[in-house]
């Protein structure tokens, strides 16, 4: 029993830590100002941006990083291991470090970023440096959540596929992404809710246009918290409704226990 309340007491510790000051922000913002700051086109400008760019981001990620999960989870090899832990670097990365290994890159004195402003694009100061950015930190939320969710299908099933007369990537589309779908939608969902609030690579590659995280930091600059925590209770509020469906995603993924996943 003591043991347990130990348990009991340390956790609650670290629950009041997290809850604490999101709470904290409901109850010193003026819901009325949070009401007025849609009127702010510089807030709704970032905001619109970011979630155009979050979205592409995610979009980019699923694209490249659903099959690199899938040869991670199929291989048995020492080389997905290294593989592996190059995929989850960026979460490891302080977000400076990781923009300026961007910017080192993809930045106008760079091979990659003359070669390019050659061709009319911009690779920095723009959406693309923003998507960029986003990309790099969100993308191992995809490939390492989606990685677990083709592990844990029971190969019996995509075997029979093939005994059938399917063919890899029909066994693939038809039998292993439903399979797998629940963890990979939750990956998609934590690396949407990651790009949406980068701002340290971000603001390294693209300080303009500004998301919505650069905008707040500013109005926190230019006019203090009182200016900022509108925009910040919008975001906390766009942010808790994904992570509520990533929330019943995962529990319902646990509450199937007859699913071939498991």
């Amino acid at each position: 029993m003591a043991f347990t309340a130990i348990l009991i007491i340390l956790a609650c510790v670290l629950l009041i830590y997290i809850t604490l000051p999101i709470a904290g922000v409901f109850f010193r913002v003026d819901f009325y100002n949070v009401v007025q700051s849609f009127s702010r086109p510089q807030l709704i400008s970032a905001l619109g941006l970011s979630i155009q760019t979050a979205t592409v981001a995610t979009f980019l990620a699923a694209l490249t990083g659903i099959p690199l999960a899938y040869i991670l989870a199929r291989s048995s090899s020492r080389i997905s291991d290294i593989i592996r832990v190059l995929v989850a670097l960026p979460l490891a990365f302080p977000p400076l470090i990781a923009g300026a290994a961007l910017l080192n890159i993809y930045g106008l004195t760079s091979p990659i970023g003359q070669l390019v402003r050659e061709l009319g694009i911009q690779l920095t100061q723009s959406s693309i440096g923003i998507v960029l950015a986003q990309l790099f930190v969100s993308s191992p939320f995809v490939v390492l959540s989606a990685a677990a969710a083709f592990e844990r299908i029971d190969r019996y099933y995509e075997y029979v596929s093939r005994s059938l007369g399917k063919s890899a990537g029909e066994t693939f589309m038809r039998v292993t992404l439903p399979l797998a779908w629940r963890g990979i939608a939750a990956g998609l969902i934590l690396a949407w809710i990651r790009a949406m609030g980068e701002f340290g690579a971000t603001v390294m590659m693209a300080y303009n246009p500004k998301t919505v995280s650069i905008q707040l930091w500013e109005d926190n600059a230019v006019g203090g918290l009182s200016m900022a925590l509108p925009g910040v209770v919008v975001v906390i509020l766009t942010t808790l409704t994904l992570l509520a469906a990533w929330a019943w995603i995962s529990l319902g993924r646990r509450r199937e226990p007859g699913s071939p996943l498991y």
